[in-house]
């Protein structure tokens, strides 16, 4: 037997972090601010129980969609992110895409008993990413498909905090709001692209920054984020929330930070496409959770203010674990 062929077996702590990193932990507060902002909605029956079964959904349901698209991406990753646990060797395949489901059923289980409206929107939202896996090929309708996918975690907040309604119920505020988070995502699935232009490239994916170009389709990324700003700060004058001083305000501080952060991102991005799409998806990461959180701010300003600090906190540790490999 050669050196070469002699593995070393994973410490029990090294296999907790590949795990970790399977279902990228560090992407929770995207999920999760989308489901609190939801959860501003009108009450309507919410107990501790159906509250606690949608946070878990807006916790856990970023890491299913990864994994499902980790699976699909192998020869993807393989060129891209080659440390990722299923091409690294480190996490079967297999076991983890089973697992991951497994556990997602017995969620869905439980929310069917809790608070079916939640249990119908996580298959649709799992649904949703299987039609992303099947379109990530296309330039833009991908990234697109994407966004809009994650922005049901919205959605699933609002039905968690209204078990007493249908699962169609939704106030119109909570469709504008998850319409602004579906943009800001559309533009976040688009500016993940460009570090994995190369894979994609092998991978037979036509994305927009393989279909046109780094270059060209940087420019084109600006375009989401400016129209969730302006959107949402439209919404605001037009009276979308309580109103009031103190909201307007927790608002506008949030949603000024959020802006300064994308200009940073796409700065960096359009200035140098194919060297620093990395340092420009950390930026645009930071910079959609604070606009997100921007949102609730209109409804819960104290609660978001509040908030604000530990997620910040949380993405800032969190994602400088991704810094060796430049692969978020």
């Amino acid at each position: 037997m050669s050196v070469s062929q002699i593995q070393t077996p994973l410490r029990p702590q090294d296999r907790a972090v590949a795990w970790a990193r399977m279902w990228r932990f560090h992407f929770v507060p995207l999920s999760l601010s989308a489901g609190l902002v939801g959860m501003t909605a009108p009450r309507a029956g919410a107990t501790a129980a159906t509250i606690a079964i949608g946070l878990l959904f807006c916790v856990f349901g970023y890491g299913v969609g990864v994994v499902i698209n980790d699976w699909f991406d192998r020869k993807a990753d393989a060129v891209n992110a080659p440390d990722r646990p299923f091409v690294a060797g480190l996490i079967n395949p297999h076991v983890g895409l089973g697992l991951t489901l497994a556990l997602s059923t017995a969620l869905l289980v439980v929310a069917v008993i809790v608070a079916p409206a939640v249990a119908i929107w996580g298959v649709i939202a799992i649904a949703g990413h299987l039609v992303y896996t099947w379109t990530k090929g296309i330039p833009m309708l991908g990234n697109i498909a994407n966004g809009v996918d994650m922005s049901l975690f919205t959605v699933l907040g609002a039905v968690a905090v209204r078990p007493d309604r249908g699962w169609l119920d939704i106030p119109a505020v909570t469709w504008f709001q998850t319409a602004l988070v579906a943009v800001v995502l559309c533009g976040f699935c688009l500016v993940g692209y460009f570090k994995d232009i190369e894979g994609d490239r092998v991978a037979g994916y036509r994305t927009l920054p393989v279909a046109l170009g780094a270059r060209s389709a940087s420019r084109v990324a600006v375009v989401f984020p400016v129209i969730a700003l302006v959107a949402a700060a439209a919404g605001a004058v037009a009276g979308v929330g309580p109103g009031g001083i103190y909201p307007t305000t927790a608002f506008g501080i949030l949603l000024s930070v959020s802006a300064l952060a994308f200009a940073q991102s796409l700065l960096t991005l359009v200035r140098a496409p194919e060297t620093r799409a990395y340092e420009a998806l950390l930026w645009f990461t930071k910079a959609t959770t604070l606009f997100v959180l921007s949102l609730g701010a209109l409804h819960e300003p104290t609660f978001f203010l509040i908030g604000t600090i530990p997620m910040m906190l949380y993405l800032e540790f969190t994602l400088r674990a991704t810094r060796s490999s430049r692969q978020a």
